[in-house]
């Protein structure tokens, strides 16, 4: 059986994504934007003040944190068993 490391329910990525950031360190996300998808990069910034928290990454891409599936190998609950 394939086992997946996961969040906690309710819990989100932004305080990963904040250790990220503060670290200078690589994001590497999986995200479910009509279907999944790969994104990387350094986090240069983090809105978590919006209806949507986001991030954007040093080349500009902005990434909505509840599109965000997994987190350098950490998953969502729901996402467990992809």
């Amino acid at each position: 059986m394939d086992l997946r490391t996961t969040l906690s329910v309710n819990e989100s990525f932004i305080e990963m994504l904040v250790d990220c950031k503060n670290r200078g360190a690589k994001a590497e996300m999986i995200l479910d934007i009509n279907g999944l998808e790969r994104a990387e990069g350094v986090i240069q910034q983090i809105h978590t003040d919006d209806p949507n928290p986001y991030i954007e990454l040093q080349d500009g891409t902005k990434i909505v944190e509840k599109t965000i599936i997994a987190l350098n190998g950490i998953f969502r609950p729901e996402y467990s068993g992809c």
